[in-house]
């Protein structure tokens, strides 16, 4: 990755020189370096210790359905990547579809590290080095973040009769208390809000145009299919060891698992929080759902690790795969491409 000046127009207007721009870039890039050896360094160990315990349960599990948990995990971690380019593109950004899966897999090497923020920092850095406007960049991940967990919700929702019927309550349900605020947050008159509170506390202007409600409940719709992956991946790796398990409850208590996970920020990427919920709403026996959420563990972290390996070349070019244009409704020239 190179140190090149990375001033955008809109960069520009926030006030940040292009002496100054060189500069952040130099300090931006060896710490980047840092902390994305710091998130490889930490899947690959996570990965190592995870893989003593998965590896017992593996022996006797059903080498086809593995593979279809793979294939499912992969499918759904990408369709994450996917629907973020839907939603830089409602912020007036195309970007090619293996541009923002590499910005998004090497970017989401940060939810290792420990706090929340890493994921929105290493996606929004990656995007804005590849073209995007910093504001632009960083406000279509966090909304993109909102967007897919309140999918979960959803799906974690509609599959509750499912868990209730099987085995009854579970205290881990109550985070599905968080949908209705979610869908009330997500309101553009709420975003506009908080818009305005950041541009106060900040001085600066924060030129985003707020998706309308109908367009982010939308674009959260298109989030759906990818919970519906990644509850299949968990509920194929259950199947690899038992023919037992109930595809709605280990779909509902996967989707769950990742939803408590998410809320638990200060956790790295969930550990240990997803498996205990997992444990509980799945339905399975102690033994069989224990090797389901290490081997599941185990398959996501694979993908996220591979994924990185791969999209890393791609993430690191600046300036080249992005088309920046106006924002929705505003009378601006384009600029690209990026």
């Amino acid at each position: 990755m190179t140190d090149e000046p990375d001033v955008h127009p809109e960069d520009e207007a926030d006030g940040v020189g292009a002496a100054s721009s060189r500069r952040k870039a130099l300090i931006s890039s060896a710490v980047g370096a840092v902390l994305g050896g710091a998130a490889m360094f930490l899947v690959v160990r996570t990965l190592v210790s995870e893989w003593e315990d998965a590896k017992a349960a593996i022996t006797d599990a059903q080498v086809g359905w593995l593979v279809a948990a793979v294939v499912l995990g992969s499918a759904g971690m990408a369709s994450i990547g996917v629907v973020w380019g839907r939603v830089l593109h409602r912020f007036g950004v195309r970007v090619g579809t293996v541009r923002v899966l590499a910005w998004y897999f090497v970017g989401e090497l940060g939810k290792y590290l420990p706090g929340g923020v890493w994921p929105v920092v290493g996606r929004g850095e990656l995007a804005r080095r590849g073209g995007v406007p910093r504001t632009r960049a960083y406000a279509s991940v966090a909304l993109s973040l909102g967007m897919l967990y309140l999918a979960a919700m959803f799906v974690a929702t509609a599959f509750v009769p499912f868990a209730v019927t099987g085995g009854g309550f579970s205290p881990w349900m109550l985070c599905l208390l968080a949908l209705p605020v979610g869908v009330v947050a997500l309101h553009h008159s709420v975003i506009e809000w908080l818009v305005s509170l950041v541009s106060r506390v900040t001085g600066r202007t924060i030129g985003i145009e707020v998706p309308r409600w109908r367009e982010s409940l939308t674009l959260v719709a298109m989030y759906i299919p990818t919970w519906i992956l990644v509850g299949g991946a968990t509920w194929a790796v259950a199947r690899a060891i038992t023919p037992d398990a109930s595809m709605p409850r280990v779909v509902f208590a996967a989707v769950l698992s990742w939803v408590v996970g998410f809320l638990a920020v200060p956790v790295p990427a969930g550990a240990g929080v997803r498996e205990a919920v997992l444990l509980a709403a799945s339905g399975l026996d102690g033994g069989v759902a224990a090797a389901t959420a290490i081997i599941a563990r185990v398959i996501f972290i694979a993908v996220d690790a591979d994924g990185g390996l791969l999209g890393a070349p791609v993430a690191g070019r600046r300036r080249a795969g992005a088309t920046v244009g106006p924002l929705p409704g505003a009378e601006e020239p384009v600029v690209g491409p990026g």
